[in-house]
């Protein structure tokens, strides 16, 4: 039940956050409360969860996610979901990968990324809108950015070739060639030497090459082979190495 139901919230203001903080002391759950302020007034909800007197209780914030087509109705996307991180660290994964699944080709999930993720920047983002069209384009600013770990590691778990065709694009040719890999273990399939070729030029022997110290499989190795019929050289050479390995 609402603690909140016969306050005015044009009126009553510090009457309704007395009545809500006493409720979260008591450790009782906010979200009646929370939903009823929402349908009455976006502007109070949105003054109590990231205004200057906002709630900096967790189970608040959480129950806050609910309604954020409310909040942002009130308050830009950029600033709200910035503001929510700064009331509450340690639910900035939370809210990024809620940011991520409203707003998948938003700029502003960028720096974002980096502030909640740090090293790993990037995974949630991308990890949120593997199947959206933003995709792509999310890769491309990333690798821009330099989360260079974050777009290795989403190669692994989805197999997409875009990540190593944007780390090769932005210069971080080592770490293309890693994602590269990463992709054709997740997929042996996974069309990643033509993208990476369409997206940077044809030129690929030298690219090539730094993936060999990545090949810890003679099928991953066959896999990249197949991809590479086109490339000469490199498939003679890795011909040679598929014909050295050990591990299947």
């Amino acid at each position: 039940m609402s603690v909140i139901r016969q306050l005015d919230p044009r009126r009553d203001m510090e009457l309704i956050r007395g009545r809500v903080v006493d409720l979260l002391r008591a450790g009782q759950d906010p979200k009646p409360s929370m939903d009823d302020l929402a349908d009455r007034n976006a502007i109070a909800l949105a003054e109590l969860v990231v205004g200057p007197k906002a709630i900096t209780n967790e189970a608040w914030l959480c129950a806050a996610l609910d309604h954020l087509d409310t909040l942002e109705s009130a308050l830009a996307p950029n600033g709200l979901y910035r503001r929510l991180v700064a009331l509450c660290p340690t639910m900035g994964p939370k809210i990024l990968l809620a940011g991520a699944r409203r707003h998948p080709g938003a700029s502003w999930l960028i720096e974002l990324s980096r502030k909640i993720e740090g090293s790993d920047a990037g995974v949630i983002h991308l990890t949120a809108t593997a199947g959206h069209p933003s995709f792509t384009q999310n890769c491309w600013t990333h690798a821009q950015a330099g989360h260079l770990p974050g777009l290795v590691h989403i190669a692994g778990q989805t197999g997409r070739p875009e990540p190593s065709a944007a780390l090769a694009v932005h210069g971080h040719i080592d770490a293309a060639a890693l994602a590269m890999i990463s992709a054709i273990e997740k997929t042996p399939e996974s069309p990643v030497v033509a993208m990476v070729a369409a997206a940077w030029g044809p030129d690929l022997d030298s690219f090539l090459r730094k993936t060999l110290p990545h090949l810890s499989s003679k099928k991953v190795a066959q896999s990249l082979q197949s991809q590479t019929q086109g490339y000469a050289e490199f498939s003679a050479l890795l011909e040679m190495i598929i014909g050295a390995m050990v591990h299947p």
